[in-house]
């Protein structure tokens, strides 16, 4: 996934004082390793990120548009990169979840490299044209060792003030996992895939949970696996987009792979088991908030997995 030559001269910037600029707050990512965990907290939202509003949440690395439901009358464009107080970017691609951006010299930049790097984009949604521009403060990896990055970025719309591009379920700033694709925020599925997408996926989201907790959707093998977390996470059981759950509720999680084991101190029952188009089977007693009424009709689950589901969700019966 590659751009060349994409940006044109060099534009100068205003500096912007730091305290403009919220940053995550200090040791977010908790610093040890992300061990996998049978019992975790799900979310109802897809994604959170505030840089092109509930149209798209992705764009693209070589400057091209990419269009919303509504076609080019809706759509994001990058127009350049700064990096390096106010060189323009020549290259810049996604391996993994790190951004890697080539300067005018030639230089390959990634990781802390990459602070105060600024993405300008033209955004237009509704009728209305504007300039949006990120800046990325921090970038640090999830754990020594990780090919998780994450990213403290800062929104800057028009001629406004700075403002953190992610919030959690607090309200707090909080960081972002960058994905190289693109998804639908009113399906939750993936729009067909275009070359140098790359997605913000911020924490506290079910796009980056399911990156945390094991399932990486840049390896081949967990892709799928990625996308029906996605579905797992907000309780989407029909693959529509609706969620079914509430922020916070606490569920537990397993797959054949080994990533999420059983958990003991958890007792739970199976609720449903998953794919990337949503959940294969369901057992209506044991949905997470109680039974609700759905737009499909889905079987109940049998013997764990025979479903041909990737991952499985419980509910907590007990606590621990």
């Amino acid at each position: 996934m590659r751009i060349t030559s994409l940006f044109g001269a060099v534009v100068a910037m205003t500096a912007m004082a730091a305290c403009d600029e919220p940053r995550a707050g200090d040791g977010a990512c908790g610093c040890d390793e992300v061990e996998a965990r049978s019992a975790q907290v799900n979310g109802a939202l897809l994604n959170g990120a505030l840089l092109n509003g509930a149209l798209l949440n992705g764009a693209l690395l070589n400057g091209a548009l990419l269009n919303g439901p509504n076609g080019p009358s809706d759509h994001i464009q990058l127009k350049k990169i700064n990096v390096q107080g106010e060189g323009v970017a020549d290259d810049a691609r996604l391996e993994g979840s790190a951004l890697i951006v080539t300067s005018q010299q030639g230089e390959e930049l990634a990781g802390q490299d990459l602070d105060d790097a600024k993405l300008h984009f033209e955004v237009k949604e509704g009728g209305t044209t504007r300039q949006k521009m990120l800046k990325i403060l921090d970038v640090e990896q999830l754990a020594p060792g990780s090919d998780v990055w994450l990213f403290d970025v800062s929104l800057k719309v028009d001629s406004g003030g700075w403002g953190p591009l992610c919030l959690d379920k607090a309200g707090e700033p909080t960081q972002a996992i960058l994905l190289t694709e693109v998804w639908n925020p009113g399906t939750g599925g993936r729009i067909a895939p275009t070359a140098n997408s790359v997605t913000f996926a911020c924490r506290d989201t079910a796009l980056a949970k399911c990156v945390e907790w094991g399932y990486k959707p840049w390896l081949a093998d967990l892709r799928e696996v990625h996308q029906a977390c996605t579905r797992l996470v907000r309780a989407d059981y029909c693959g529509d987009g609706v969620a079914h759950t509430q922020q916070g509720t606490v569920i537990h999680v397993l797959d054949q792979l080994g990533i999420q084991d059983v958990d003991p101190t958890h007792p739970f029952v199976v609720e449903a088991e998953w794919g990337p188009e949503g959940a294969v089977c369901l057992n209506a007693g044991n949905m997470r908030l109680g039974p609700q009424a759905l737009s499909c009709e889905l079987p109940a689950c049998g013997a764990p997995f025979a479903s041909g589901g990737l991952i499985q969700s419980g509910k907590i019966v007990s606590a621990p």
